[in-house]
């Protein structure tokens, strides 16, 4: 019988906010598929599985998948299919293999892609999904805030796509701004233009070594690891 397919949502970073569940199944599986965006060089996700297991970790394959950071949809046509090969072989051979993925394999992950190529090939795979921690649930946590409340709307927007930051900033109580770091221009420009700049607040690297959080208005830089939260 083919193995399953497990998308494992890891949270924010810190190993001991990764769940019971996801856990158990890292413990259990013994293939670890760890997504890149570079074939060379470390990998967060790694490095918090490495944690996890210890000395278990040896005897675990891990398997890393190629996912480069582009929005040339024939390259990562290529990538997701290259790596659903890769899964395939070992769920043939009856293995369970696990993709590890940071925060919630719901939430701008490679997963879903992953699972969709992985039943192209294999329509039968059994796969299962495993929530995590999504980033800004730790951000405010860590800020012990409450994000919205009551009739409250939130809105999670990537500053990375084409969306409109303004039209967000003006119709949502509650913004959260993903993978802001490299785009702060944009996001202060878009804050100023809505009279917001001063709920604006930056975290970087939440529940890492390292984190740190506060006024947008205090960072001249931030991590790549960094994600903006508008809140009234």
């Amino acid at each position: 019988m083919p193995g399953t397919l497990y998308g494992v949502g890891i949270g924010p970073g810190d190993p001991e906010l990764v769940t019971l569940r996801a856990l158990r199944i890292l413990e259990r599986v013994p293939v670890v598929a760890v997504p890149r965006a570079r074939r060379e060089g470390e990998s967060l996700a790694g490095e918090v599985v490495a944690a996890l297991l210890g000395p278990g970790m040896g005897e675990k394959k891990v398997l890393n998948l190629h996912f480069p950071m582009t929005r040339d949809t024939e390259v990562l046509a290529r990538a997701w299919r290259e790596a659903a090969q890769d899964v395939v072989r070992y769920l043939k051979q009856g293995d369970d293999v696990a993709c590890v993925t940071l925060g919630d394999p719901s939430f701008y992950s490679t997963y879903p892609h992953l699972r969709k190529a992985v039943r192209q090939i294999l329509p039968t795979a059994r796969t299962e999904t495993v929530p995590g921690v999504p980033s800004f649930c730790a951000c405010t946590a860590a800020a012990a805030w409450a994000m919205v409340q009551g009739d409250e709307k939130l809105a999670v927007v990537p500053v990375t796509g084409e969306t409109e930051l303004e039209p967000v900033l003006r119709d949502f109580d509650g913004v959260v701004l993903l993978k802001a770091g490299r785009h702060l221009d944009r996001v202060r420009a878009a804050l100023l233009a809505t009279g917001r700049e001063h709920e604006a607040f930056l975290f970087e690297r939440c529940s890492l070594p390292g984190a740190r959080w506060g006024p947008l208005a205090v960072f001249d830089a931030a991590d790549y690891l960094s994600l903006v939260v508008v809140k009234k």
